[in-house]
């Protein structure tokens, strides 16, 4: 899967790449990440901002310098799927990058200020992304986000694909958060860990993990489970 990232910091990436799961897919060969630097695109002594028709406050990317960037990717391949990370966006979801992970190719343009020009989102632009409901500082945040969910699922990333299983929101129909966890000491501080997970009865095991997960859900996300029960009604 080729990530191809627009920004006008390249140097934000430098120590990320190099550490946790992007850098390990990267070293497999897994992945491959191209950082376009917006700044090779701006011509005529011009800038890569300016000030917002209408009056306002804050600053907008320039359509130029974005139209020549994502160009200069597509052009050697086309089908690449372009991607903007804002606030305004489509918030993430497992339903989101299930579909993402179709594509050999996507583009990333990571945004700062009041965001980017509108003509570039209506015209050349798949979709916007968000990450939550909040602002942060700039849309190399959310890309790193969206490139480190995305490839937890492709084959080979991970070590034991049995842990993707049981994270939260892929554990029973993708659907569930995950279930309480636990480690060695048996009692730490006169507290001791659920009898049923040393009593080596899978099946037991499953389901108190089952209606533990269920409860949290219930309590923290109770709108993941209208979706699952509408996957089973529908089954």
């Amino acid at each position: 899967m080729n990530f191809n990232i627009i920004t006008i910091n390249p140097n934000f990436f430098k120590s990320p790449l190099k550490n946790g799961l992007i850098y390990k897919a990267l070293k497999k060969k897994i992945i491959n990440i191209n950082i376009i630097n917006l700044f090779n695109f701006i011509y005529n002594n011009n800038n890569y901002e300016d000030k917002v028709y209408g009056g306002g406050a804050g600053l907008l990317f320039k359509p130029e310098p974005l139209f020549l960037s994502i160009s200069s990717i597509k052009k050697n391949n086309y089908n690449t799927f372009v991607i903007y990370l804002s606030p305004q966006g489509q918030i993430i979801n497992n339903n989101l990058i299930n579909k993402l992970l179709n594509y050999n190719s996507l583009i990333l343009i990571c945004g700062r200020y009041n965001g980017i020009d509108q003509r570039i989102i209506d015209n050349y632009v798949d979709i916007e992304i968000s990450i939550g409901d909040y602002v942060i500082s700039c849309g190399e945040i959310s890309s790193l986000v969206l490139i480190d969910v995305l490839i937890r699922k492709i084959p080979g990333v991970l070590n034991n694909i049995k842990s993707l299983k049981s994270d939260s929101f892929n554990y029973i129909n993708n659907k569930l958060l995950g279930y309480p966890n636990y480690t060695r000491p048996r009692i730490f501080n006169n507290l001791s860990i659920p009898k049923v997970l040393l009593s080596g009865n899978h099946k037991k095991i499953f389901l108190w993990r089952f209606k533990m997960s269920f409860i949290k859900t219930l309590f923290i996300k109770p709108y993941l489970l209208k979706s699952l029960f509408l996957i089973n009604k529908n089954k």
